[in-house]
């Protein structure tokens, strides 16, 4: 971490192919205030990026690939930037980081944030680094061997116990995960893993009740990665496969819709946010929109059937490789434990989600432009997989009060 003096500073954004090549894709100068909030932005492509035939955009919206300079004047921070901002639980480790370096550092400045030293990519295709820096590497260092050691280490500054430097760098170092939960990117020879933690202050087993619902959403024909809980050190955490590893090595851009939906000029996030609205983003970019609105369909009616109310723009993501941008996989499928509360993504001008089987979820179906025949078919997959509910704890080894929670929240075909 180097801090800047003048508040500007230039940077390199990387990006990784789907044959593990990495390529300097674009040179991004930075202006801020002096607490280093956003005040000035301009990208611009390189020519040998604009020529190389594998060239995606940052952001088809925000940042299209050509050769002018792309410039932002705005208070918030840009999309092609925000991409790369850190969660809750990495600024935790983070200040904790620069705290115990005794460096007074804040980890809301972009400059600080932006040059703080990563083992490897993030996440995603793309990286930024300051000028001057070395490429970054696109392997991850941590392996799944050392589980036991980062899932102690996790538990240890959820709850707020001293760490070292040493642990509080190897942290941190892998988090670029995003999201408010202990979180880190790990690999075997099998693949690669974002591993999820449990947390001082979870109410339930949060890697094996997520467990439970991506299979259970893999049950309801809902595409998802695969995952799997492993017991580390006496600890829980939820392996779920990376998504954005080709079978090469390389690496797939992921754009989240929180990006996609930025205001062109403002860059202010899109509030309210509707599943209309990443509706409109399917028909406008994806190459294949049927099965992409049948996908968001089905994890919309899901989403509130287990009582998820955290389906924020963030956890929806579009994913560019070799067949084109399509709508990814879902992820971060788990239930809240309280009954009533709104969710983040209405649908319509209604302030909740249409339920299952509903006279609702029939009329939504219009605005995802599927007949009446798709739309049942979708509910009784629906359907079929929650009569399966018991089986899915059962495998996922829920304790009785998880089940308790399960049994309180989630919807039932029978309870309509």
């Amino acid at each position: 971490m180097n801090p800047v003096a003048d508040r500007r500073a230039y940077y390199i954004v990387y990006a990784a192919l789907p044959d593990g090549r990495v390529e300097a894709a674009a040179d991004l100068g930075l202006e801020t205030d002096e607490r280093g909030r956003h005040r000035y932005s301009a990208l611009r492509y390189r020519s040998q990026w604009l020529r190389h035939p594998d060239a995606f955009s940052l952001n088809p919206v925000q940042a299209p690939l050509h050769g002018d300079s792309i410039e932002w004047r705005t208070d918030e921070i840009p999309a092609v930037i925000d991409e790369m901002m850190p969660g809750r639980w990495e600024r935790i480790v983070l200040g904790r980081m620069w705290q115990r370096a005794d460096q007074a550092a804040d980890p809301d400045d972009l400059h600080n944030i932006l040059g703080a030293v990563r083992a490897g990519f993030r996440v995603g295709a793309v990286e930024i680094v300051p000028d001057g820096s070395s490429p970054p590497n696109l392997d991850a260092p941590l392996e799944l061997v050392d589980l036991a050691g980062l899932a102690a280490d996790a538990d240890a500054i959820s709850r707020e116990q001293e760490a070292e430097l040493r642990t509080l760098k190897r942290l941190q170092a892998r988090s670029s995960v995003g999201g408010t939960r202990p979180k880190i990117i790990v690999h075997d020879a099998e693949g690669a893993y974002i591993a999820k933690f449990t947390s001082a202050n979870d109410s339930f087993n949060y890697p094996r009740v997520e467990h439970a619902c991506l299979e259970l959403a893999r049950r309801a024909g809902i595409e998802v990665p695969a995952s799997r809980v492993v017991t580390a050190g006496g600890l829980d955490a939820l392996l779920v496969s990376r998504f954005d590893v080709t079978p090469r090595g390389g690496r797939c851009h992921l754009i989240s819709a929180n990006a996609l939906l930025k205001d062109m000029e403002t860059q202010a996030e899109l509030r309210p946010a509707r599943y209309d609205d990443l509706v409109d983003l399917i028909r406008r970019y994806s190459e294949h929109p049927v099965d992409d609105l049948h996908q968001l369909y089905g994890l919309m009616l899901f989403n509130e059937a287990i009582n998820n109310i955290d389906d924020h723009l963030r956890n929806f993501s579009f994913r560019t490789d070799e067949k084109g941008f399509r709508l990814s996989p879902a992820y971060d499928l788990v239930p809240a434990d309280v009954l009533g509360a709104y969710p983040t993504l209405t649908m319509g001008y209604k302030p909740g989600r249409p339920r299952p089987a509903s006279a609702d979820s029939e009329k939504a179906a219009r605005v995802f432009q599927l007949r009446p025949k798709e739309a049942r078919r979708i509910t009784e997959r629906l359907q079929a997989a929650f009569f399966e509910l018991p089986e899915v704890m059962e495998k996922a080894e829920l304790n009785d009060a998880d089940r308790g929670l399960i049994d309180r929240v989630f919807w039932r075909p029978d309870r309509r």
